[in-house]
């Protein structure tokens, strides 16, 4: 049975382009890159040019780069190492740091949301702040939430259970307008992971003073990440060692990784304009089809969402039932986000005031086809024909 994969927001398959070039570094640049002898004078050379392809691929500066080992750690690093970095600018300013204030949205990624719910037991304090029933922020009420001693406002670009996406451009207005009274802070974060593959990540024209890229939603590989770090932006690393990454990361540099994901990056950068065009096809032809076989059927957040990602709920069913079925008729979908404990209903769906129990995350990508989504029509029909 040919399998078909829909479950692309969770993860992406490696492409065999990039697999190739991992399989060359691996080979060829593997020395350590902090080495002084020639393999490590290469390994280094390597390392950066795909800083600069990575740098590149944002319209960032090299130098503002800093590799991770995926979108998790680099959401950790902007929101601890920011915090830190802050508490000793209040401190030196005079300013009481005791109570650093951070702004965060309630349908940020569950390592913004748990890192926010640690940071807040040590003392930070912390504003979530809500969404509408399609999952986007009121700049209003974000201007609303920033203090005096706000020192980070993080907002996902593109949220990866609705594919709903913020107004990241209004949102750095608005707090730019803060600065003036409080100069650098607050900063800025977003994470982008969901967003590399379908819109184009200008980080000046974005406004955002960090910024989180994630291997692993690019069809590159596992394990390996970025963040932006805008010149200048106090941040301290959360990560102690042989103070790689200029000091920022510890850690030897994962050089085949890292040569996959600039790959990986370049690829989506090429072809980005085409492949949006035909996501955002097979998506309108496979809700429509939804539509037909059951027009109660109602979309999780906006349906002009990020192309890639289709979250709906099927009135009558038990989604974990449900996905269990199209899982034995060999297709994969998702009930959340797998970043979530089993028990844990999707904080996402309350938010927007979605029913967790019947939603179900189709979400479409490289290698999806319009043979598949026929199929998965005829599936879909099936299931809900005989479960009724």
């Amino acid at each position: 049975m040919k399998r078909i994969y829909l479950d692309y927001a969770s993860l992406t398959p490696i492409d065999p382009r990039v697999l190739r070039e991992v399989k060359r570094f691996s080979a060829r640049e593997f020395a350590n890159p902090s080495s002084l002898y020639k393999e490590g004078v290469a390994a280094k050379k390597s390392l950066e040019r795909s800083r600069n392809t990575v740098a590149g691929f944002i319209h960032a500066h090299a130098d503002e780069i800093v590799f991770t080992s995926g979108g998790t750690e680099a959401n950790g690093l902007a929101l601890e190492g920011s915090a830190r970095a802050a508490y000793r600018a209040f401190q030196s300013a005079g300013v009481s740091a005791s109570k650093l204030h951070m702004v965060v949205s309630a349908i940020e990624h569950s390592s913004i949301i748990e890192t926010a719910s640690m940071m807040e037991k040590q003392g930070v304090e912390v504003t979530r702040i809500g969404v509408d029933r399609s999952g986007v922020i009121s700049i209003d009420e974000l201007k609303k939430a920033i203090k005096p001693n706000t020192f980070l406002v993080s907002i996902m670009t593109v949220n990866n259970e609705i594919g709903a996406v913020q107004p990241i451009r209004e949102i750095a207005k608005a707090i730019r307008q803060t600065k003036e009274r409080t100069r650098q802070y607050p900063l800025f974060h977003t994470d982008a992971a969901q967003a590399s593959l379908y819109f184009g990540l200008n980080v000046e024209k974005l406004g955002v003073d960090m910024l989180t890229l994630d291997g692993s939603k690019v069809y590159g590989p596992r394990g390996i990440g970025a963040l932006y770090v805008r010149r200048g932006t106090p941040i301290e690393p959360i990560i102690y060692g042989g103070g790689q990454e200029r000091g920022m990361r510890s850690g030897t540099e994962n050089i085949p990784m890292v040569g996959g994901f600039a790959k990986a990056l370049e690829i989506a950068g090429k072809e980005r304009d085409k492949e949006v065009t035909r996501i955002q096809e097979l998506k309108e032809k496979f809700l429509a089809g939804l539509l037909m076989i059951r027009p109660d059927i109602t979309v999780n957040g906006e349906i002009a969402a990020s192309p890639h990602i289709s979250n709906l709920s099927i009135p009558g069913i038990d989604n974990e039932f449900f996905v269990i079925e199209l899982d034995a008729k060999g297709i994969a979908v998702s009930t959340k986000s797998s970043c979530l404990r089993d028990e844990d209903e999707s904080y996402v769906l309350k938010a927007i005031g979605a029913h967790s129990k019947t939603a179900v995350r189709f979400s479409f990508g490289r290698w999806t086809r319009k043979s598949d989504i026929d199929k998965v029509l005829k599936t879909v029909s099936r299931i809900l024909t005989n479960n009724r």
